[in-house]
């Protein structure tokens, strides 16, 4: 049994592990639902910074998972009665994520995740007539965030050491009560992989 035990351990430590870089955008819908349980029309997505660094392992041949650290910029615009007003939050967080790679040929690969992720704000603000507000305060912005969702990746092998990647994720934040904020983010984005 220790054996076997033992050979399981080597056998998962010797499949590839890569290192990987992203950069990309954020475009993010607030969705808010008032105590009426109604979204007011008003809130428009924006883009922002979206940041990450991750280690990526081989549970098998054709099977992926990975743990990182984000930062990621939600900014939300919009405007009422002809009174525009913004959103801009910095959230750094750890993200995880499992599933299946396709090997396409010619090095390159499509890889589906199922994706979850944990963050927190480091700093926020609302910028409403012609002043700013800190929401730092405000529990629906500095509560930890819980995030899950999914994420399609096309990578290219370079060399056996090197390769680069394009990919989407799209992750919701499912808070729910008689009044909450859901973050949606669609982030784009291009990266980087280092392999062992």
């Amino acid at each position: 049994m220790k054996r076997i035990l033992l050979l399981l351990l080597v056998s998962v430590s010797c499949f590839a592990q890569s290192y990987k870089f992203a950069v990309g955008s954020n475009i993010t819908s607030f969705v808010f639902a008032n105590s009426a349980g109604s979204n007011p029309s008003f809130l428009r997505p924006s883009s922002g910074l979206h940041l990450s660094l991750s280690r990526e392992a081989s549970l098998s041949k054709s099977f992926l998972y990975d743990f990182g650290i984000n930062y990621n910029q939600f900014n939300n615009v919009g405007d009422v009665q002809n009174i525009p007003f913004s959103y801009a939050t910095d959230f750094i967080g750890l993200n995880t994520g499992i599933g299946p790679k396709l090997s396409l040929g010619k090095g390159i690969s499509f890889i589906a995740k199922a994706n979850a992720s944990v963050s927190t704000m480091v700093n926020g603000n609302q910028f409403l007539l012609n002043r700013y507000v800190d929401l730092a305060n405000d529990d629906q912005f500095n509560s930890l965030r819980t995030m899950y969702g999914y994420s399609f990746e096309l990578t290219k092998q370079i060399s056996p050491q090197v390769g680069v990647f394009v990919k989407y994720q799209h992750l919701d934040s499912y808070n729910f009560g008689s009044s909450t904020l859901n973050f949606i983010p669609s982030t784009f984005s291009i990266g980087l992989s280092l392999s062992k």
